[in-house]
Parts: C-alpha cells; sequence; structure tokens
C-alpha cells in the first residue's frame, strides 16, 4: 500500500512525458522543414561559404533587427580536407570558436547561404579566421580592440592577395528606422561605461549580405 503513490506519480508522469516528446518531435520536424527549404543540402556547402540567420529572439537580436535589418547573425563555412562541415564565428556565448556544423548551436534556426562571386583564395581565409580562435566577442563593436563580433570576424577574414579588406566597413548605425537609440542599446553601452559608438566604421550582417561580392545561392 505505502508503494501506491509513487505508482501513482509514475503514471502521472508517463501520461504527461508522452504529449511533450510528440511536442518535441513535431517542434523537430518544422525545425527540418525550415532547413531545408532555407539552405543547402551538406555536400553542396563550399569552403568560405557565408551563412546568415534571421532567427534568435534575444533582446541583442531584436535590437540589431531594429537598427540594421533582418539577419542577426553571420559565420563562415569551412569544409576540410576529409569533407567535415565546420562552422567558424564570433557568438556573444563563446566568442570567436570552431564548431562542427552538425553541432552548432544555430544549425535548425532559419539559416541563409551567400557565396562570393569573385575569386578568392579560400583556404587563405579560413586560415585567418582559424587564426582569431579563442578571441572574445566584442560586445562593445569597436575596431581593432582584440575582441571580434560576428561580421567583424568576416571583415578581418576576408582579405585580397594585398592584405585589402574584402568587405566594406560603414558608419554604424544602433537607431531604430524612427532615428531612435533604443532602450537596449541605450543600457547595453552605459553597462559597459562607453557611448554609443554611433558613426564609428564597423559592419552588421544585413549590410554584409548586401555586398555585390555576394550571391545568395538558397
Amino acid at each position: 500500500m505505502k508503494q501506491t503513490p509513487i505508482l501513482l506519480l509514475s503514471l502521472l508522469l508517463s501520461v504527461f512525458a508522452v504529449p511533450a516528446q510528440q511536442q518535441q518531435q513535431r517542434d523537430s520536424m518544422r525545425l527540418r522543414d525550415r532547413l531545408d527549404n532555407s539552405t543547402l543540402p551538406i555536400n553542396e556547402f563550399k569552403n568560405g561559404d557565408l551563412i546568415f540567420l534571421n532567427g534568435g529572439n534575444d533582446n541583442m537580436d531584436n535590437a540589431i533587427r531594429e537598427s540594421t535589418g533582418n539577419y542577426t547573425h553571420v559565420a563562415i563555412v569551412e569544409r576540410d580536407s576529409a569533407d567535415r562541415l565546420w562552422i567558424i564565428e564570433a557568438s556573444t556565448a563563446y566568442g570567436v570558436r570552431r564548431i562542427l556544423y552538425d553541432e552548432w548551436d544555430w544549425h535548425w534556426v532559419g539559416l541563409y547561404v551567400y557565396r562570393l562571386n569573385v575569386p578568392f583564395d579560400a583556404a587563405a581565409v579560413i586560415a585567418r579566421a582559424k587564426s582569431f580562435i579563442g578571441q572574445h566577442y566584442d560586445n562593445t563593436f569597436l575596431p581593432d580592440n582584440g575582441e571580434l563580433y560576428c561580421s567583424e570576424l568576416v571583415y578581418e577574414a576576408y582579405l585580397d592577395s594585398n592584405g585589402n579588406h574584402l568587405f566594406e566597413s560603414k558608419p554604424m548605425n544602433f537607431r531604430d528606422q524612427r532615428g531612435r537609440m533604443p532602450k537596449y542599446w541605450k543600457k547595453h553601452f552605459r553597462r559597459l561605461g562607453i557611448p554609443v559608438p554611433e558613426g564609428v566604421p564597423g559592419t552588421n550582417p544585413t549590410d554584409l549580405s548586401k555586398s555585390p561580392l555576394l550571391e545568395r545561392v538558397r
């Protein structure tokens, strides 16, 4: 008789676990559908491709969308000699890192693949991107400070044979479409003890995606 409450509890947990598992399976299928509809099959990625994300709903993602456009993150694709697919990125959580595509936190969220339409040394770009691994994420969004944000990593990695940047930097904009400074950015930079770097040269994923050197391939 003493085991009855335990048995009842186990039964209730199993009843609630089934719908939760079913919901998780449905979510996984929806995410797979989104991936299939928005990006390339794994075997069609090329070394040096760029992946742009419009997913993410944290405060920074929302602030980026308000100020610059739909894309909130960009990452570099590496296909190694063993034909494994890697992602090189600068993320708020990990700084600059290299991770297998299948283990990437974002690999189920709305991905869009862009490819350079001009000749470039992909191996040199990847090697340069790897040289930044371990650097901290640049929460200040300032240039040349030993830290990198996502599109800054791309900007610094993609150089031509003369060492010139393939992509342009532009005066940064943190204001929303109505010209107002969002509360998030005010708090973010006040916490860092610096003014909002409005107008300082920099990059962002949406502007980067509009480069004439890039073509969306899926």
